[in-house]
């Protein structure tokens, strides 16, 4: 094979994301060196896959759920055992009972008592809610967080998974869209199936446009442009994301327009494209 053939494989791809066998590994190690061109899209696309890598990674908090549970462990076997002590409880003051002769005195230092005792028990049960209502409040925000991050790299991994079978497709053709000469910086990808027609754009390289504006793909099919959608850039975005079917594609093109889409292409505004 030539450099373009290689190119146009998906062996580059598939060698960066270390799918590739052994075989194919040492075929294209060797087309590499004897290939500029092919060199030097293999170091584009080995950069395309670190921005990704570095796009999609999060390092979650490593003591969050080990000191939630750490905690919850310790009370509990502190309970079990019953060496658990309340750290908000307040003890109870003694009081000293004073002996007097006088019927008047005796009635006056009871009702002291039980005013005080009362008003100890009241505050003492008033500090206990108190903190127990903190703890709880604490333990539902850090069980919330905990599943929403959990939820979080539930669908990163499922997307992961989705991206990787459409990439191992025997079917499916990848369409590099470098960026054009007003915008030379740009890149996309198209993943075509050849089977099921399918459609799949990934964002490379594009500026993130303003609230108004949507950047679109086009296929160019008998000389004319077939629009395929619009789609989403930035953190919200997926990494591949489907566009519409398209038979007999002769090349693909980006170009940016008006939010919602454009019945035809703007041509001063095309990012990137490429043939088939």
């Amino acid at each position: 094979m030539n450099a373009n053939s290689y190119i146009s494989s998906g062996l580059i791809e598939a060698y960066v994301s270390g799918l590739a066998s052994s075989n194919e590994r040492e075929e294209l190690e060797q087309a590499i060196a004897q290939y500029p061109e092919l060199a030097a899209e293999y170091q584009s696309c080995q950069q395309d896959m670190e921005q990704y890598i570095i796009y999609q990674s999060v390092t979650p908090p490593a003591t969050l759920k080990e000191r939630l549970f750490t905690q919850l462990d310790t009370e509990e076997t502190a309970r079990a055992n019953g060496t658990y002590v309340d750290e908000d409880a307040i003890p109870e003051t003694p009081v000293r009972k004073i002996l007097v002769s006088s019927a008047w005195r005796w009635v006056a230092a009871a009702s002291i008592l039980l005013l005080v005792g009362s008003a100890l028990l009241n505050y003492n049960q008033y500090t206990q809610y108190n903190g127990l209502q903190q703890r709880f409040d604490a333990m539902v925000v850090s069980n919330t967080s905990i599943a929403s991050e959990t939820n979080v790299y539930r669908t990163r991994l499922e997307q992961a998974e989705q991206n990787l079978h459409i990439v191992q497709d025997p079917s499916m053709k990848t369409v590099k869209m470098p960026g054009t000469k007003t915008f030379p910086t740009a890149l996309a990808t198209v993943y075509w199936s050849q089977t099921s027609k399918e459609v799949f754009v990934m964002v490379n390289n594009l500026p993130q446009p303003s609230s108004d504006k949507q950047y679109q793909l086009w296929a160019i099919v008998n000389g004319k442009p077939v629009d395929m959608g619009v789609f989403e850039t930035g953190t919200a975005a997926k990494l591949m994301q489907k566009m519409k079917s398209v038979d007999n594609a002769e090349m693909f093109a980006v170009t940016l327009e008006n939010k919602g889409g454009s019945p035809e292409p703007t041509l001063d505004q095309m990012y990137a494209a490429g043939k088939i």
